[in-house]
């Protein structure tokens, strides 16, 4: 039996620093909350935590990891012992992060996705660089093929080609925050935290007034709904606000960017994507291309005004965590990239495929009467709750509403269209904010042909596909009912006589 390997000695200093750093903020807040000697309890009881010392070192001892003929298995626990087989051919992508403790101790916390969930089917933390390397060429290359078949795996490496497909430089870093603005979620992050100090509500109230910092809003809804008098002042003090706001929010985003994706760049080796990044955390995210079930292009009028775009990729397991920050950047492997490289890019992803060969279909004739009037149901809805909230005042947002679903429903059936080829079928959709998908015949699980009573009503048909992605990778609706039923039963037969493999 193939011997069984450890975890790299500092998995023990990383693991308590880790449950160490989990509980910092809760000291904090102990300490900062006592309100007399009494309380002090309440800080004798953190004394609890170091039996989790101990844990560590127990669970450093009993985990294991060993590779089998075509499969990794990990074992651990002492008490309630636990061992899991993961087959090769079953791991989607083997993630790397490494902090600036990591790079500077050589070590790498290793996450292993499959096609189970979103969170990760094993982390091991830590190995060394040389263990990862070795993991990915028993996972990925043809060293695990070898061992599938019955034979010895080698232990010199496989030469593989590299090939930089994407790398980000600063501006395009610059370009990017400008268009995702994540500084308002910083921003809003610290606001709710500055709220729960009480000193930040009589600190603004000196700085703007008690009447600005508490009843801005209300008097502006009153003066917009109510018909109230508007003053100059107010005018440019909202003005004011609204902008530093922006600027303050760009500001943020910037330096998120420039340090979180700090040196973003897409590798091909061999068969392998490799996305990596991260000014002190550093992180490797790992695509194995035969295992990528689709490929979404999304652009917004900030997108297409400087000339970019963003694509993701989904592969099996239906999409990251909310905390697994590889695995949310792996799904976007470009979050920003100039549109003269999309083909290539996309190619690279789906070999064979060319965009620029996509003979597109369009929809039903009447699709844009469809589309107009579910704008203008919807409309007529929002105007009658505005009415019976605001009375009168609340018509004019008929027209307003009008106007804005007229023009949406335009836009959106003008780029609303589709295609197939002998490898892919794609679709397009969205009205502001545009959308591509381009799905692998070979990846289609499921596909479905819908028909509502207006769809009936208007001899049109919807038709989907899902993959193992997740979610409706293809979806086209407003088809007449016998393109509908051709496009059904092609998609139908391709995803029926095409072996599926991971």
């Amino acid at each position: 039996m193939p011997s069984e390997r450890r975890l790299h000695p500092l998995s023990i200093f990383f693991n308590v620093g880790k449950r160490l750093t989990a509980m910092l903020l809760p000291l904090v807040v102990v300490l900062a909350g006592r309100g007399s000697a009494e309380d002090w309890w309440s800080v004798y009881a953190l004394g609890l935590l170091l039996p989790y010392a101990v844990f560590v070192v127990v669970e450093y001892l009993s985990f294991r990891y060993r590779y089998d003929a075509g499969e990794l298995v990990i074992r651990a626990g002492v008490i309630f012992r636990n061992q899991r087989h993961v087959p090769y051919d079953r791991i989607q992508n083997i993630d790397a992060v490494q902090n600036v403790l990591h790079r500077i101790a050589g070590v790498v916390e290793v996450k292993i996705q499959t096609a189970g969930g979103k969170e990760p089917e094993a982390t091991l933390s830590v190995l060394s660089l040389a263990d990862l390397e070795e993991m990915r060429r028993r996972v990925f290359g043809a060293a695990h093929q070898r061992e599938a078949s019955g034979g010895e795996a080698s232990s010199a490496p496989v030469p593989a080609a590299h090939r930089t497909l994407l790398r980000l430089s600063p501006r395009e870093l610059v370009l990017y925050a400008l268009i995702e603005n994540r500084g308002f979620v910083v921003i809003a992050a610290a606001l709710g935290l500055l709220s729960e100090f009480r000193s930040t509500a009589s600190f603004v109230e000196r700085i703007v007034g008690e009447e600005a910092g508490h009843g801005f809003f209300s008097r502006a809804a009153r003066v917009i709904f109510g018909g109230g008098g508007v003053s100059v002042g107010m005018i440019l003090y909202g003005l004011a606000a609204i902008v530093a706001f922006l600027l303050v929010s760009r500001l943020f985003s910037i330096l998120w960017a420039q340090v979180r994706l700090q040196g973003y760049s897409v590798v091909q080796v061999g068969e392998d994507l490799r996305a990596e990044y991260g000014l002190f955390t550093r992180v490797t995210a790992t695509v194995p291309i035969r295992r990528i079930q689709a490929v979404t292009i999304r652009d917004t009028p900030l997108h297409r005004l400087l000339g970019r775009a963003a694509i993701s990729v989904a592969t099996a397991g239906g999409g990251a965590s909310e905390h697994d920050k590889a695995a949310q950047h792996r799904e976007w492997i470009a979050p920003i990239i100039r549109r003269d490289d999309i083909p290539g890019f996309v190619a690279a992803l789906l070999p064979g495929t060319d965009l620029s060969g996509f003979d597109w279909q369009r929809v039903h004739p009447r699709a844009l009467r469809r589309a107009l009037t579910r704008g203008l149901i919807g409309t007529t809805i929002v105007t009658a709750i505005a009415a019976l909230a605001l009375g009168t005042n609340g018509l004019w947002l008929f027209p307003v509403l009008a106007i804005w679903s007229s023009i949406r429903a335009r836009r959106l059936v003008g780029y609303l269209a589709w295609t197939i080829t002998p490898d892919v079928v794609a679709a397009r959709h969205g009205a502001f904010v545009r959308v591509l998908s381009i799905a692998p015949l070979a990846r289609i699980q499921v596909v479905a042909r819908l028909e509502s009573p207006f769809d009936r009503r208007t001899m049109m048909g919807r038709v989907r596909a899902d993959t193992a992605g997740g979610g409706h990778r293809i979806d086209v609706p407003y088809l007449p009912v016998e393109t509908a039923s051709l496009l059904y039963g092609q998609l139908a037969a391709a995803a029926a006589h095409t072996e599926f493999r991971w």
